[in-house]
């Protein structure tokens, strides 16, 4: 068989599979981030595979070619990256900063493809730098907050995840470096989307969509009798303070509980609905901070001595913890509330 044929044939089964996984992703996400931007990231793997067969780009549209498979192609990492947010982070909104890299590659290419209009080295290093970056901060998302992962299936995964991002990260872009013009060969292609529907078609589905939190009377009958037990002793706890001490950890609330560790993050993940250690604390630190704030007594006293009274080492991740409950810091809170009242 002719090599340009089996080559034309391989890409097309790649973009078939692609396909697929788009369709899969989008109906096992319905409207959920993680799995959406799965979607997206499988549309640019598409793009990437159109983009760069060395046949296809003669016949090919100049439209579709520069106006659609190399900018998605472009950015292709910071879909990765965008994914990798969102699947072990419960909250990563595309905005702000997390839109940066996407407009500095995609700035890079317009500005040397379609402005200047000629090809240059100073192109190659922006784009190679900019990649670099990006699967830089794949392969740390994973490994951030790990400790505080109360899903034990996507705690697992978040090592290999982070090597597999590596390993492919050195691979694409010292593919790329070296031939800028063509891409990952059809065989490196391959691999790359039959490793894609492994990793992630075979994710269980309440890693990419999160599943409904069940109320408490269902959550105890589903998980016996033994760990209600040890919910309510978790409860007693959480009631008494316990969230207040500095540096609390899965493993030292387990220890004062009476279980495991793994046990201890099934029983707040399943009984109470949490997915990370730190929202389960910051949601009771925050409804403290709430009732301190709106005493109009405390209108003077600064927002950091509160923020270790209740925990934080410092008043940074007390804001931020803040922030992320409450769209406001705790000092513009306080402001507003007291205005409110006619207090301040």
């Amino acid at each position: 068989m002719d090599g340009l044929v089996l080559d034309l044939l391989i890409r097309g089964a790649i973009l078939g599979l692609l396909g697929l996984y788009i369709l899969i992703l989008a109906w096992a996400g319905k409207g959920f981030d993680a799995a959406r931007r799965g979607a997206l990231l499988a549309f640019g793997i598409a793009c990437y595979t159109l983009n760069a067969s060395q046949s296809l780009q003669t016949v090919l549209p100049d439209v579709w070619r520069f106006g659609i498979l190399i900018p998605f192609s472009v950015i292709n990492p910071v879909f990765l990256w965008w994914f990798t947010g969102a699947l072990f982070k419960d909250r990563f909104p595309v905005l702000g900063w997390r839109l940066i890299p996407a407009a500095v590659l995609l700035g890079n290419y317009v500005l040397w493809e379609l402005i200047i209009g000629v090809e240059s080295f100073a192109q190659l290093l922006v784009h190679t730098a900019g990649s670099i970056a990006v699967f830089a901060l794949v392969i740390w998302l994973p490994l951030q907050d790990r400790a505080s992962d109360l899903i034990e299936r996507r705690r697992a995964i978040r090592a290999a995840f982070a090597i597999a991002a590596g390993v492919l990260g050195v691979v694409i872009i010292s593919f790329e470096f070296v031939n800028a013009r063509t891409g990952l060969p059809t065989l490196a292609l391959t691999g790359t989307t039959l490793l894609f529907g492994a990793a992630f078609l075979g994710l269980r589905r309440d890693l990419l969509a999160p599943r409904a939190v069940l109320p408490e009377k269902e959550a105890r009958r589903r998980m016996g009798p033994e760990d209600a037990h040890f919910l309510d002793k978790l409860k007693a706890l959480m009631d008494q303070g316990i969230y207040r001490e500095e540096g609390l950890t899965v493993a030292k609330l387990a220890e004062r509980v009476g279980v495991p560790e793994h046990r201890l993050r099934k029983i707040i993940n399943q009984g109470l609905g949490y997915r990370n250690f730190s929202a389960f604390l910051n949601e009771r630190r925050v409804a403290e901070a709430k009732i301190w704030l709106e005493d109009p007594e405390h209108g003077l006293t600064p927002v950091s001595g509160l923020a270790y009274d209740l925990g934080y080492a410092s008043l940074g991740p007390f804001n931020r913890a803040f922030k992320e409950v409450t769209g406001q810091t705790p000092t513009e809170y306080r402001r507003a509330v007291l205005a409110d009242s006619g207090k301040d």
